[in-house]
């Protein structure tokens, strides 16, 4: 009797370590990171949603490597690493904050001068530095930019001057989130622009600018380059404000339309990648990656801390007695039937003590 409940809670444990690996098995790397305007960030202040929505498109280009078939080390890959077919690539750049090597700049160059497209959306980073570079006359004026027309406080401004084109179509009000403003060379096309009640702060106080562009667009070679003052309209938690989710849609629609990669770049941005687990089945993955840590940590625990494996022994031992209760009871049907003066619940008393006892000595 105790035997075979030994070697049934045995096997239990062997199944169980079954369902863990099989688990395991159904579980991916997922890398995410807490950076401003990263794909890679689910959070509020992220903008993985505008990563999935490029991935539907099917132009979606990784910019995340596997260093090889065996190790899990991702590395973000520069921009100098994409072998690009210009006039069939767009490349976006949101709040970029690390500087733009030469090597890089002269390459974004050529890449726009034989047909690419790129956006470039920035307030306070190092999109001018780029800008420099490519020796446009555009400019992010770098301040912080604050509108009469506004939702909640100045800071969020309301738009709703729009240039009719492809990237401003069935938009009638888009949301900013601490814009700046642009200042355009001859050759920009402003697409999106502030009311005449826009001002500025100074140190010698308020300054009013009136209208001011937003968005942009301008012709560079053979190729378009696209300017965002404010990369916030793209995070997770503004796209379900106004229409900035439309706009959103409109970018992805005009620098996919007739080409096969999309390039959003990471590498520009000062970032923590970090790895978790998770599962990737049909249930939640929060839900399994518990039970499987839990379970991993049951199992160490059974096997490597003193006194835990005799005490979950024990407890599947009484488990399983509900489930072979019908033996137990023959058993002491046939000694109470040679022995009927004696008392059945102090014999399954005994039983139990002697179980514990038999089973602490032997562990």
């Amino acid at each position: 009797m105790r035997k075979k409940m030994r070697t049934i809670t045995i096997y239990i444990i062997a199944a169980s370590v079954v369902v863990l690996i099989f688990l395991f098995s159904l579980s991916a790397p997922l890398v995410t990171t807490s950076a401003d305007f990263s794909i890679y960030n689910t959070g509020w202040n992220g903008c993985s949603r505008l990563a999935v929505r490029t991935y539907e498109t099917g132009d979606f280009t990784p910019n995340l490597r596997l260093a090889n078939d065996r190790e899990i080390e991702v590395t973000q890959r520069s921009l100098l690493e994409y072998s690009v077919v210009p006039n069939s690539t767009s490349m976006v750049f949101l709040g970029p904050n690390q500087d733009f090597g030469t090597e890089e700049i002269e390459y974004l160059e050529e890449f726009l001068m034989d047909g690419g497209k790129v956006v470039l959306a920035d307030d306070y980073g190092t999109g001018n530095q780029l800008l420099s570079g490519l020796n446009t006359s555009s400019r992010f004026a770098g301040e912080t930019l604050f509108d009469l027309s506004f939702e909640k406080n100045p800071e969020f401004s309301v738009v709703y001057d729009f240039r009719d084109h492809a990237l401003t179509q069935d938009l009638s009000f888009v949301m900013l989130n601490r814009p700046t403003y642009l200042r355009l060379g001859s050759e920009a096309v402003p697409l999106m622009n502030t009311t005449e009640g826009s001002w500025v702060e100074r140190d010698d106080g308020d300054h009013r600018i009136g209208k001011s562009p937003v968005m942009s667009v301008e012709p560079y070679g053979d190729g378009e380059l696209i300017l965002l003052s404010d990369p916030s309209i793209m995070i997770n938690s503004m796209l379900d404000r106004l229409d900035n989710e439309i706009l959103m849609m409109n970018l992805l629609d005009y620098i996919s339309e007739d080409r096969t990669d999309i390039i959003i770049d990471e590498s520009h941005r000062e970032m923590s990648m970090v790895f978790r687990m998770v599962y990737t089945g049909d249930y939640p993955s929060r839900l399994v990656s518990f039970m499987v840590i839990t379970g991993g940590i049951f199992l160490t625990g059974v096997v490597i801390v003193p006194g835990v494996k005799v005490k979950v022994f024990n407890m599947i031992n009484r488990s399983l007695s509900f489930f072979i209760k019908e033996e137990k009871e023959d058993t002491f049907s046939k000694v109470l039937n040679n022995h009927p003066e004696w008392d059945k619940r102090k014999m399954e008393w005994i039983h139990e003590r002697l179980t514990e006892s038999l089973g602490n000595r032997e562990d």
